[in-house]
């Protein structure tokens, strides 16, 4: 009886090993070589990998690399790496090789050379030809990497929860913001919409329309508040008040970045004003 309850705990115990395992593994990346979070890690495991992973290989050195080259940033060293390395694999996403043209796999193929022999003797640190060639590797096109991370306009909107990052295209000067949330629930990261989707909040619209019937949304990165700890129906809730421009503006509230809320809105000039809840 005795050996059966060891047995018990030591099955719970290597459930429970397994699960977080599998949860960091998601957290942390996919893929062949998803595990790996530190460049150089990876790259001593080049020996290992055959030609047919190469073109993951390599992709995920980029991603690392550039994830690493965001942290030497002062007002980004207390993010964690897996969140920046979030931002790059958002705003450079891996091209393919069956999808490039005829010139593409013809530079992927050249890159590759290089960078196999850079990685087979181990030169890999501060190399500045490599990194031209892996730059060439991934997108040999030089068209959808011209949009990079932006270091500058990375915020923490509520801490270790929500971030807002950057990406800027220096070819057409175009930029865009992306919002990264950490479900700590389950232990997961998404990118999420932070103006509610139309199709989707239908009620929250209504209500808008009621009370502002001409309001626009900022493009600007709003501030961003948790609810009440105090309070268990509105500690998990995000409340989120879009940039302030001296104009109408409103308050909302979302829990999972899908289902939104009006909180309050003001009009220009007013005070702050509390939206009755819909009668049944």
């Amino acid at each position: 009886m005795e050996n059966e309850k060891i047995n018990y705990k030591e099955m719970r115990r290597n459930i429970t090993i397994l699960f977080a395992l599998l949860s960091i593994s998601f957290a942390f990346g996919q893929g062949k070589y998803g595990k790996y979070l530190n460049s150089k890690k990876l790259a001593l495991t080049y020996k290992s990998v055959k030609d047919g992973d190469k073109e993951d290989y390599y992709q995920q050195y980029y991603w690392l690399v550039k994830a690493e080259q965001l942290k030497t940033y002062p007002h980004l060293k207390d993010i964690k790496p897996v969140v920046l390395y979030e931002f790059v694999k958002k705003v450079n996403p891996q091209n393919p090789t069956k999808k490039l043209d005829k010139r593409g796999k013809e530079l992927r193929e050249t890159a590759e050379l290089s960078l196999n022999q850079y990685f087979k003797n181990k030169k890999f640190d501060n190399n500045s030809v490599l990194m031209y060639n892996l730059e060439t590797y991934v997108d040999p096109s030089k068209g959808e990497y011209y949009t990079k991370v932006d270091p500058e306009k990375i915020k923490e909107l509520v801490p270790k929860e929500l971030f807002a990052f950057n990406s800027f295209n220096r070819n057409t000067g175009e930029e865009k913001t992306y919002y990264l949330w950490i479900n700590k629930e389950k232990d997961d990261l998404n990118i999420v919409d932070i103006i509610p989707n139309a199709e989707d909040n239908k009620a929250f619209y209504a209500r808008l329309k009621q009370y502002l019937p001409s309001y626009k949304f900022s493009k600007y990165v709003p501030s961003v508040k948790k609810g009440n700890k105090t309070d268990k129906t509105d500690a998990d809730y995000y409340y989120i008040m879009p940039f302030e421009q001296n104009t109408d503006n409103i308050e909302y509230k979302t829990k999972d970045f899908k289902t939104f809320v009006l909180s309050q809105y003001r009009k220009a000039g007013d005070e702050w004003k509390g939206v009755e809840k819909p009668r049944k």
